[in-house]
């Protein structure tokens, strides 16, 4: 929190000298917002006299704008610095040993891609946003991004590393648009984790050969999901190889009952159009106890054998992660992630989006890394109970830090504290 508190005075601020509020004292109110899982930028505002003496106190605010001083001041702020405050949290969390925890492949990690929406409208609009005409004529305008999430299969936190915008330019196909953002991501992902040995897991949008190419090129591994009528020379590759016994196989049945199928194959032609775009191919079923049977299929560049395919299996699965733990918390646990807490002209929408994440972030570090927190958790049933009672201190009693908060929070409930 200290890192982000100081970042924040580090944005340029384009407002006149004489501005009343800081921008770092706008930026932190909507950090705090965030951080507290505040319904509205009005209800944010209102305060009681505990509460603003915890947002100066705890997240270091000197002066609380109103709602509209606070959209006004956000709008033109240029999102760049904003997504750089992403890999200086990864500093503190490789400082931890989080990122060493979270070697899943000898010294790669794995770092999920996906998009989200985040403000949808068919009334307000910018010329940044993206467009969709529906069957019935009526237009609707959209504010999405691509997240990169550091992930491991046997951890529960996620840990966002970047979030690209998809913007109006990107194309006036959802396909497209992700496609041209991803360029932009994955040359930010290079630019800003250098020496981060990556492996990409992606759904099938991203298994095409120029984003192959761009992947390779920075010298990561991938694991990209394919479907059979999206790819259909791969596949046609594959049956061929399986009919004259050049697939290996592997089987085996665990102790809950499940059956496990493993086939691969490799040196593949990712597809007619592309032949130097060389893969591995591997086909994973599983059948539960009932004979419920679900089918996944990957190409991959890393290496494929008897060894290894449930690794690179366990791996391609997880990318479920940014989806559970990322979107859905940030929909369904107390962030609102798609409520409207105002668009704009200019990069409101995408600064809020970029606010929550990083607050978003902290709270996987302090879920990750903090005994106290998960003492305190390990006392609740839920996080919406962890959050609204945090709040509800917050507003009323003051605190000198927000492990003092924690500290009283763990008395109210009975929590054993080490």
């Amino acid at each position: 929190m200290q890192t982000v508190s100081d970042e924040f005075e580090q944005v340029t601020d384009h407002r006149r000298v004489n501005a009343r509020y800081e921008l770092a004292d706008m930026l932190r109110s909507a950090f705090a917002m965030f951080s507290l899982k505040s319904p509205s930028l009005l209800a944010f505002q209102e305060q009681m006299p505990a509460e603003k003496a915890n947002l100066q106190t705890i997240y270091q605010i000197g002066a609380i704008p109103s709602d509209t001083q606070m959209r006004a001041a956000l709008d033109p702020v240029d999102p760049a610095p904003l997504r750089a405050l992403f890999a200086r949290l990864f500093e503190s969390l490789r400082l931890a040993g989080v990122v060493s925890a979270y070697q899943s492949w000898h010294d790669h990690v794995i770092v999920a891609v996906d998009g989200v929406e985040h403000f949808s409208s068919t009334k307000i609009h910018c010329d940044h946003c993206t467009t969709r005409t529906h069957r019935d004529g009526v237009t609707s305008y959209h504010h999405a991004g691509l997240a990169a999430v550091l992930l491991h299969p046997d951890h529960e936190e996620v840990f966002p590393l970047d979030f690209e915008p998809i913007l109006n330019p990107d194309g006036a196909r959802k396909n497209d648009c992700e496609r041209n953002a991803a360029k932009r991501l994955c040359a930010a992902l290079d630019e800003r984790y250098p020496t981060l040995k990556m492996i990409l897991v992606e759904d099938a949008l991203y298994a095409n050969a120029p984003h192959i190419r761009q992947l390779t090129g920075y010298g990561w591994r991938y694991i990209l999901n394919v479907k059979p009528d999206s790819h259909p020379s791969l596949e046609k590759q594959f049956a061929g190889r399986r009919a004259t016994r050049q697939v290996k196989e592997l089987r085996y049945r665990d102790a809950q009952g499940v059956h496990h199928a493993f086939a691969w194959t490799s040196r593949l032609c990712l597809c007619d159009s592309a032949p130097d775009v060389m893969v591995n191919y591997l086909l994973y079923e599983q059948t539960d106890p009932r004979g419920k049977l679900t089918r996944w299929t990957w190409v991959t560049n890393l290496p494929l054998s008897a060894r290894t395919v449930e690794r690179v299996m366990r791996a391609g699965r997880g990318r479920w992660k940014i989806e559970n733990e990322t979107f859905n918390t940030l929909k369904n646990q107390g962030y609102h992630f798609e409520h409207n807490y105002g668009h704009g002209t200019q990069n409101l929408a995408t600064v809020l989006a970029l606010l929550m994440l990083l607050a978003f972030s902290v709270d996987q570090m302090l879920q990750g890394c903090w005994h106290l927190w998960r003492q305190v958790r390990a006392g609740l049933r839920t996080k919406a109970k962890l959050w609204e009672s945090l709040r509800s201190l917050f507003q009323v009693l003051e605190f000198s830090s927000m492990t003092d908060l924690y500290r009283h929070l763990a008395f109210l409930y009975g929590a054993q504290i080490e």
